[in-house]
């Protein structure tokens, strides 16, 4: 069985989100012990979403949490653009607590 999806984020505090999944239960995702080592790491990705003033622009398309305008990827023509950070959903699933 696959499990649930990120279905609405319900709160983004630095570095805590709490979401409701498809299963309709709230869980929340502590990113800060997640990620902690990143939080030195200035070269990374992550430490890019483990700014407070970033942090609290997390997105969900109804599957997953993202961050807009994180990561580079190269378009059909050879030129970076700017493009999502996010998470594999079973991944949050496992780092995440029940709530309700």
């Amino acid at each position: 069985m696959m499990n649930p999806r990120v279905k609405e984020i319900l709160s983004a505090n630095p570095f805590v989100i709490t979401a409701l999944w498809s299963d309709d239960r709230v869980r929340s995702i502590d990113f800060a012990t997640f990620l902690r080592d990143y939080f030195e790491k200035k070269d990374s990705l992550f430490f890019r979403i483990l700014q407070p003033e970033t942090f609290v622009n997390a997105k969900t398309d109804g599957r997953t949490i993202y961050w807009d305008n994180i990561a580079k990827m190269k378009d059909y023509d050879g030129t970076l653009i700017d493009a999502p950070l996010d998470f594999c959903p079973d991944v949050l699933f496992e780092q995440s607590q029940l709530v309700s």
